[in-house]
């Protein structure tokens, strides 16, 4: 079972991140078997149509030729590629490292987008459970609610008051991101929520009365 769970999780991350290619080649896939279906619908051309044309095609062509067309086409493979990579891309400036604006960016929009999260599932086993609800799961319900955001008060804290030996650690280390929840987070669909998250935005939920 955790086998499988491994693996999930592996592909689930994989189309996560390669999913512009993939995207493409299937749809380049899509658009031969298109042309492959209309031809065989208008013209009666099936697979031994294509099989005896490219046997005589292979028998005529000059080697020298196909081989300077291939190199063409692995070229011109290799800039879609390079392009794909430049703008499918999070965009990171030029020394290849994220700003400090936005390190601090992605940092709170992680620790608002984690308590909201959060609070969503512990609502929503509330709410899977409303026939048959009992005071200790309300009770259950407001801890993990007040565990959540004491961690958000504790995270957030760090951007706005600052202790002086974090002032002096790697901005990284300060205002690091635990990526495999990010994904997590991702997956889930909390990332798609449109939230403001300005120093004001942390400021006024972390001094909440």
């Amino acid at each position: 079972m955790e086998l499988c769970h491994k693996l999930r999780v592996q592909l689930n991350d994989f189309f996560y991140v390669n999913y512009p290619y993939i995207a493409l080649y299937s749809g380049m896939g899509v658009a031969m078997t298109a042309y492959l279906h209309y031809q065989w619908k208008m013209h009666h051309y099936d697979l031994m149509y294509w099989k005896h044309l490219a046997e005589a095609f292979s028998q005529e062509i000059d080697f020298f030729q196909l081989a300077i067309l291939l190199v063409i086409f692995a070229i011109n493979a290799i800039f879609v590629f390079i392009i794909l990579s430049v703008y499918l891309r999070p965009t990171i400036d030029n020394n290849g490292e994220m700003s400090l604006l936005e390190i601090k960016d992605r940092y709170a929009r992680f620790i608002l987008i984690r308590l909201i999260a959060c609070l969503d599932r512990i609502q929503s086993k509330l709410s899977a459970k409303r026939k048959s609800l009992t005071f200790q799961h309300y009770a259950r319900a407001h801890t993990n609610m007040v565990k959540a955001v004491a961690l958000f008060r504790k995270d957030a804290r760090k951007l706005i008051l600052p202790n002086e030996s974090e002032i002096l650690m790697p901005i990284e280390d300060i205002y690091g991101v635990a990526e495999d929840e990010e994904r997590l987070l991702r997956r889930s669909g909390y990332y798609k929520l449109i939230i403001d998250t300005t120093d004001e935005t942390v400021k006024t939920l972390f001094n909440a009365k």
